[in-house]
């Protein structure tokens, strides 16, 4: 069957030329357009039937096209589709199911939608209350929250700082309350513009890379011009082929390049002259097991281990670095072999992952307590924030340092021990680039795969800052986005969208700001007005 799970005699059969399994292949986009045509290749009475299931199949192909998903495949299985895919999917489905008396809770349903498919997702929800449903969304897209009845704000801070109601009420309510965080941003008195931009006329002053693609996927042959030393921010709808031209074209093609390697196929042409360093900070999470923590994962834990092996108990009591280690040394908790949990086996259900019994989750035996700092054993440090460490560990330095780094990415509410499978997409990418910060960055190139996912607009103006010091390095800094806050502080801008016989896969202007914006072609335009 190659891949189609349909027999001989089930792809033999052909409507309108095509077979069900070549049906399923195609795109929703295409499979809407190619559907009209059926009836006109029918039987004349034949055609009434086909009209019935064809005005069916349009009505629920709508409201996934409402919800940006036009891109996908019909035979993509369901566990390739990302958390926003799969959720805006379910969506549609209980549209089909017409529900009533429901409560609907949406973690983040904003997550990858350009503002257009927003406006889709705005009106999926409306008709689900319409129909007598009830929803909570959890999540931080102005364009979603100003649509609110009631809205409950939580704050004022991150993490421990966090966890209080601060301001609660309608829109109106909540713009004219002093204690909120978001109101100046869902009223727009909140400047967005926090760069100084670089002029049109000075643009391209610091050099440019230079691609030239083949198609690929659903992206056209192109070729396209960044500027070095600025911030470039790529948009458009989703499945324009933002990813593809960037993540499939650009990034691998340039480390060949620098690693003098063969051209990937899709790339006809690369010029990066002078660029030594690519790197793709993206979202994925940091380790696979709770033995990675942010600690460890910003070398912070090395250093810590070598400050206390060179205090005087530790020289006493024959301690070295090693042994400070929750993984291997002699001090981890040995219950748990340094991982703060145990694992319980029920019977006919899963493991029960549980606190261990004898170090309270803190990964280290009690001898470690012995051994402290300012009050402070290695297994007290762990448990403080980052923000914490700071105002109270005098160790070194070069710890300091490291602490810093992390707070100025706006990290400083996470704990040291907490572990780094845990954290979020955006969090996993800002702890990526701390051992990057403060080095000279010139000829590097840094690629940020949608950095804004589950940020607050507080949040969006540490991450252009922490992109500016980049910059001020002398680091070309390139950025998939769909946040228009982000998109107002970039230097150059391409989007990527409509073109004139198809959805995506082409660029629909490129430019400054004022060049988007002036664009009719640009549906991106639309929003940053």
């Amino acid at each position: 069957c190659n891949g189609t799970r349909l027999n001989a005699r089930a792809n033999s059969t052909l409507l309108n030329g095509i077979s069900l399994s070549t049906a399923c292949r195609m795109t929703l986009d295409d499979i809407v357009e190619w559907i009209e045509t059926v009836p006109d290749t029918l039987p004349e009475n034949m055609r009434k039937m086909a009209d019935d299931i064809i005005d069916e199949f349009m009505d629920d192909s709508k409201v996934l096209l409402d919800l940006g998903l036009g891109y996908i495949c019909l035979d993509r299985p369901s566990n390739t589709l990302s958390t926003g895919e799969l959720q805006r999917v379910q969506l549609a489905k209980t549209l089909k199911n017409q529900t009533t008396g429901v409560l609907y809770v949406l973690d983040e349903p904003s997550i990858g939608l350009h503002p257009s498919n927003i406006d889709g997702l705005i009106s999926v929800m409306k008709r689900l209350v319409g129909e007598g449903n009830s929803i909570v969304i959890v999540d931080h897209d102005t364009q979603i929250l100003k649509i609110a009845d009631h809205m409950i704000e939580m704050g004022p801070g991150a993490g421990s700082n966090g966890g209080n109601i601060i301001a609660e009420g309608s829109i109106n309510e909540i713009i004219e309350n002093d204690d909120s965080l978001i109101g100046g941003f869902l009223s727009g008195s909140e400047d967005t513009i926090i760069r100084d931009k670089s002029l049109r006329s000075n643009l391209f002053d610091d050099g440019c890379i230079e691609l030239s693609t083949n198609e690929v996927y659903n992206v056209k042959k192109m070729d396209i011009r960044i500027p070095k030393e600025r911030l470039t921010v790529i948009t458009g709808v989703s499945g324009s082929g933002k990813t593809t031209l960037l993540l499939e074209c650009l990034y691998p093609a340039v480390k060949a390049m620098i690693n003098k390697d063969a051209l990937p196929t899709n790339v006809n042409y690369v010029d990066a002259d002078g660029v030594t360093k690519i790197e793709l900070i993206d979202s994925v999470p940091i380790g696979k097991n709770v033995r990675s923590t942010v600690a460890t994962y910003s070398k912070v834990l090395d250093d810590l281990r070598k400050a206390f092996s060179k205090l005087d108990d530790s020289i006493t009591l024959n301690y070295k670095a090693s042994d400070f280690s929750y993984n291997t040394g002699k001090l981890r908790c040995k219950t748990c072999n340094g991982t703060g949990t145990v694992s319980m086996d029920v019977q006919f259900l899963p493991d029960v992952e549980m606190p261990c019994p004898d170090c309270g989750g803190r990964r280290y035996s009690n001898e470690a307590d012995r051994i402290k700092h300012d009050g402070f054993s290695i297994a007290d440090i762990m448990e403080l924030t980052v923000d914490e460490a700071i105002d109270s560990i005098t160790l070194s330095n070069r710890i300091t340092n490291k602490l810093g780094k992390l707070s100025n990415l706006g990290l400083g509410y996470l704990t040291l021990g907490e572990s780094t499978p845990s954290l979020s997409g955006g969090e996993a990418q800002r702890l990526k680039l701390a051992s990057e910060m403060g080095k000279s960055q010139k000829n590097s190139v840094f690629i940020f795969d949608e950095p804004s996912i589950g940020l607050h607009p507080l949040d969006i103006k540490v991450l252009l800052n922490v992109f500016e010091r980049l910059i001020d390095e002398h680091a070309t800094v390139i950025v998939i986005e769909h946040d228009l806050d982000v998109i107002r502080n970039a230097d150059y801008i391409i989007d990527m969208g409509i073109d004139d016989d198809n959805m995506g896969g082409d660029i629909v202007v490129s430019g400054t700001l004022e060049d988007v914006t002036s664009c009719d072609k640009s549906l991106t335009a639309n929003y940053l007005k």
